[in-house]
């Protein structure tokens, strides 16, 4: 019997033991992610070419698209469930006998309600608004990248002001409204539990129902300065006026830039 087989029969894959070995599993988890999303953005790209944007002598093909992607969420919601119970089948079996842990199907699963849900909305936007999915798409795919790449209290940082750059450029299109007041409140309860998990995290040196979720060293206050800094860029154009978004953006997007400069230093 060779030594890498186990006694019982069953052969294991060989565990992760080494920090290469572990970042090279995350660093392939990452760019199937991230091909995920580019297979994503290709398929809004082509449904803004040729059903928002769509050309005279390309009429006929709007019913079709339309019907097309009347179903698109349908058959996303459906494809997202298989392969959610296909996914967790084979982690089953993985934590059972080796092999597969099923994150291919787990990709597949999202990748699929994606493209359900993000095909809904292009269908019902306009081609003043359809640009904010083709820019959503990529930002989730830099915050994926964060993820894999960086400490975990960016992650949040990223998320809450990724959503207050959504958020300006909602109010932008839309201008105030009941949509953005939505938009609004939906930001201050994600905003807010952060802080709450933040808060728990610090009291348990990082952990979460014995998971590692930040270091010891973790930086706490940056998230609680992107929190502050976001929320008040938000309120600013409904009390400064609506040409204070413009600049808002700019400052959220320099916010951003310099959190990206001082984590990146903290790899180093």
């Amino acid at each position: 019997m060779k030594k890498n087989e186990i006694k019982t029969g069953s052969k294991k894959p060989p565990e992760v033991k080494t920090r290469e070995q572990l970042e090279d599993r995350a660093f392939n988890r990452m760019l199937i992610w991230l091909a995920a999303v580019a297979v994503v953005e290709v398929v809004m790209v082509i449904i803004n070419r040729f059903y928002i944007h769509i050309r005279a002598g390309e009429l006929g093909m709007k019913i079709p698209l339309y019907n097309t992607l009347t179903v698109f969420p349908i058959v996303g919601v459906v494809l997202f469930v298989a392969f959610l119970l296909l996914a967790r089948k084979r982690y089953q079996a993985y934590q059972a006998e080796g092999g597969k842990d099923g994150f291919v199907q787990l990709v597949l699963a999202f990748g699929f309600l994606a493209l359900g849900g993000f095909g809904f909305l292009m269908r019902n936007l306009s081609a003043a608004t359809a640009p904010m999915v083709l820019a959503v798409i990529p930002g989730l795919g830099v915050l994926i990248m964060v993820f894999y790449l960086y400490q975990k209290e960016f992650l949040g940082c990223a998320t809450v002001g990724a959503m207050g750059l959504l958020g300006l450029w909602i109010y932008r299109v839309f201008t105030t409204g009941s949509l953005y007041y939505a938009y609004l409140a939906f930001t201050l309860v994600v905003a807010v539990l952060g802080i709450v998990l933040a808060v728990k995290l610090k009291g348990t040196g990082g952990v979460w129902k014995e998971r590692t979720i930040l270091q010891p060293d973790a930086v706490y206050l940056t998230y609680y300065l992107t929190v502050v800094v976001t929320l008040v860029l938000l309120v600013a154009p409904l009390v400064l006026g609506a040409a204070v978004a413009y600049y808002a953006i700019w400052v959220m997007a320099a916010w951003m830039f310099i959190l990206a400069v001082y984590f990146t230093s903290k790899l180093m």
